[in-house]
């Protein structure tokens, strides 16, 4: 039996731990599953050995005051830091990784990571949700903050049961995919101060030096994002093929040999195709909310605003 005023999360990123703060904070009962090893979602930190990449996203910026307000306990906390200014926007980073910030946004809260739910059904009290290792959990309320397709495909047989104007939203949202490689370097790389580079063109979007960073402070590392473009139409190939093509597209900037690299593929990278609301509710067939970056705006800080709203209307029955 599902226990009064509960709700299950899937997805300890910036949208779930936001909605979790905000239900907790109204005496719910809030369970967090994550598939993966740590919170974070996409704001994630990779360790190989004593290389330490940020292989998701790279950094937030602040321009909404309840977000403002978060981030100014976490710089106090000594677990974000200013990294550079772009456009008139400050660019901060996690002084141990963007997934160190998540971890401290988890910690009030019943997260069970490397707990990956498999289906969702409602039932006559609220929700059931399975997960792949054959564990049960009962709630009245759910919060979906997965990509908008993956959460149609939790939904499975039960999505059409949803308001069809809400469907056709969820239906909708877009992703473009990014391919990361992550290259451990025998020495400093030629990236300028203060660790970044955007290539004008070519496959890369995104270069970023970890230890001018400052969060892999024994081995230089680097993190290579790729364009949309490229990711879409290399995703699929052998990760060799691809690497090496991103290996030439970044050798004016890799300053030394790399002694080993990994490949990370992000399907659902950056959202393109957003809705306009902050989230998405439905209070039939059970309350069930949506809610990410695909809503509020495709930022960590978008993110945080989506998971905010959904929790405040979920708590308000």
């Amino acid at each position: 039996m599902a226990e009064l005023k509960s709700c299950v999360i899937i997805g300890a990123g910036m949208a779930g731990l936001s909605a979790a703060r905000v239900l907790k904070r109204s005496g719910w009962e809030v369970t967090v599953l994550e598939k993966g090893r740590s919170p974070g979602g996409r704001m994630a930190t990779r360790l190989d050995g004593e290389s330490r990449f940020d292989h998701g996203a790279q950094f937030f910026t602040v321009r909404d005051c309840r977000f403002l307000e978060l981030v100014d306990r976490l710089e106090a906390s000594g677990c974000v830091k200013p990294w550079f200014n772009e456009g008139g926007h400050t660019r901060y980073r996690g002084t141990d990784g963007m997934a160190g910030i998540m971890k401290e946004l988890a910690k009030p809260f019943d997260v069970r990571t490397s707990t990956a739910a498999v289906s969702v059904q409602p039932t006559e009290e609220g929700w059931q949700i399975q997960t792949d290792a054959g564990e049960e959990f009962n709630a009245g309320a759910l919060l979906l903050t997965p990509p908008a397709p993956q959460s149609i495909d939790l939904l499975a047989d039960y999505i059409y049961w949803l308001p069809p104007n809400l469907l056709s939203i969820l239906k909708s949202i877009e992703f473009d995919p990014c391919v990361a490689l992550l290259a451990t370097l025998s020495g400093a790389s030629n990236v300028p101060a203060p660790g970044y580079v955007r290539p004008e063109n070519g496959p890369i979007g995104f270069i970023a030096d970890n230890t001018q960073k400052g969060i892999s402070t024994t081995s230089p590392a680097l993190t290579i994002h790729a364009r949309a473009d490229f990711s879409r139409s290399h995703f699929e190939l052998p990760e060799e093929e691809v690497a090496q093509l991103l290996f030439q597209a970044a050798s004016p900037w890799l300053g030394s040999q790399a002694l080993k690299w990994q490949l990370h593929r992000w399907r659902y990278s950056q959202p393109v195709a957003v809705c306009m609301e902050p989230f998405l509710y439905a209070s039939e067939p059970q309350p069930l909310a949506f809610a990410g970056d695909a809503f509020a705006g495709p930022r960590v800080e978008g993110a945080f605003l989506s998971g905010l709203a959904a929790g405040y209307r979920i708590a308000a029955g």
